[in-house]
């Protein structure tokens, strides 16, 4: 064979090599998931999901969850609408504004409704500081949202929102047959085609983001992402440390 054509053939494997490494290379949502290790696995098996699950979680202990978790819709909103804007077509952006409107509606009003039944009248929710984590969890969706760049705010909100349709879909599987509304609503709104279809979409997008990014972008994508992951596992632990008892002049309606 001529040189010519050995260089050719060279070329051609080589170019094969290539193609074959890309195919072979994870997504980069399910690399970011590697990156987290056991964490994540401590997150989406975390002992107020499965408690939740079972519906033996102590009153107390999701009053102080719902608190908290209420308390950066706001700031989750302004990340997901940030990365509606941020996302490159129309057809990116319509699936994100549909969540957005679910997220702000009926997942916003489900706050309110099981704090009420749970003995947290509006002023004792509201006379409840922000704990620490929740004030670093709003200041990473805040800075993700701010930082301008779409892999940043995607890395949050699919950390946000995979996890929970991880242990949502375990909670529907292995739930008690009898559960009391708050515990059934909460998983409900994080299992199912619907939401396993965000999930999707959010996931879809950083994996597209991270195809284009360099290396430097891809190292602030993944810090972000671990941030959030460590975020979301000290959250569900800040329920248990700092429970929230009935106030003693509420009115159940359990």
């Amino acid at each position: 064979m001529a040189r010519a054509g050995r260089q050719r053939v060279a070329l051609v494997l080589v170019a094969l090599s290539c193609q074959r490494a890309a195919a072979e290379a994870p997504l980069f949502s399910e690399w970011l998931r590697t990156e987290a290790g056991p964490q994540w696995e401590r997150v989406v098996g975390h002992r107020f999901t499965r408690e939740l699950a079972a519906g033996r979680l102590r009153n107390e202990t999701l009053r102080s969850y719902l608190v908290q978790d209420h308390r950066f819709l706001d700031d989750f909103s302004v990340l997901l609408a940030s990365a509606i804007a941020a996302a490159p077509t129309l057809d990116d952006r319509v699936p994100g504004a549909q969540f957005l409107a679910l997220v702000t509606s009926t997942e916003n009003t489900y706050f309110s409704r099981a704090l009420r039944a749970l003995g947290m009248s509006a002023p004792a929710e509201a006379a409840v500081a922000d704990a620490p984590i929740t004030t670093r969890f709003k200041r990473l969706m805040r800075s993700a949202a701010h930082s301008g760049k779409l892999a940043n705010m995607l890395a949050v909100l699919v950390v946000a929102e995979w996890s929970y349709e991880t242990w949502g879909e375990r909670a529907v599987a292995e739930r008690a047959p009898a559960l009391d509304w708050w515990h059934a609503e909460w998983i409900e709104l994080h299992a199912g085609p619907y939401f396993s279809s965000v999930v999707a979409y959010l996931r879809g997008l950083l994996d597209r983001s991270g195809e284009k990014l360099g290396e430097a972008d891809r190292l602030e994508a993944r810090s972000l992402f671990l941030e959030a992951v460590d975020c979301e596992e000290a959250f569900f632990n800040h329920a248990y440390a700092e429970p929230l008892a009935e106030p003693p002049d509420a009115k159940s309606e359990l």
